[in-house]
C-alpha cells in the first residue's frame, strides 16, 4: 500500500490510521501495533524537523508491504540529507526532554536502515522492517 502526506505535523494522524488499518485488514497480529506507530511516528515527525526544517508543505512518501512475519515500512523524503553518522540517539544518561527518537525506533524495529537517494529529487530513504 502506497500513500503519501504533507509535512504538516497535523498529518501525521493520516499516516497514523493507515498503518493501523494495513495492520488490521492484513492481520498481522504478531506485531505490537502501538510501538510499530511510535516508530514511524517518530520517524516522520524526524523527517518534518531535520529534512523540511518545519516547512509543512512537502511530501513525504510511504510504501507498505509484508511478507511471512516481517512488516516492512519504506519512508521517503526529498529534503535536507542529514549525514548518516548524525543519525543516532543521545546517550540515555543525558536526562532531559526530547533526543530519544532514534532510540525508540532502533528498539522497536528488527532493521533501521537509511540511505540518501542519488537522483534529481534527493532526499533519504528510510526502510523500517518489523
Amino acid at each position: 500500500m502506497k500513500f503519501s502526506i504533507l509535512s504538516d505535523p497535523s498529518n501525521l494522524k493520516i499516516s497514523r490510521q493507515h498503518i493501523k488499518n494495513y495492520i488490521q485488514k492484513n492481520k498481522l497480529n504478531t506485531l505490537d501495533e502501538l510501538n510499530v506507530v511510535l516508530a514511524i511516528d517518530e520517524s516522520v515527525q524526524n523527517i518534518i524537523r531535520h529534512a523540511y526544517h518545519m516547512d509543512n508543505a512537502k511530501v513525504i512518501d510511504f510504501d507498505l508491504t509484508h511478507k511471512e512475519l516481517d512488516f516492512t515500512v519504506l519512508i521517503r523524503d526529498y529534503g535536507t540529507q542529514v549525514s548518516l553518522e548524525k543519525i543516532k540517539s543521545r546517550d540515555l544518561k543525558d536526562i532531559k526532554p526530547g533526543g530519544l527518537g532514534v532510540h525508540f525506533i532502533k528498539s522497536i524495529c528488527k532493521k533501521v536502515d537509511y540511505k540518501h537517494v542519488v537522483d534529481t529529487k534527493g532526499g533519504t530513504l528510510l526502510t523500517l522492517v518489523f
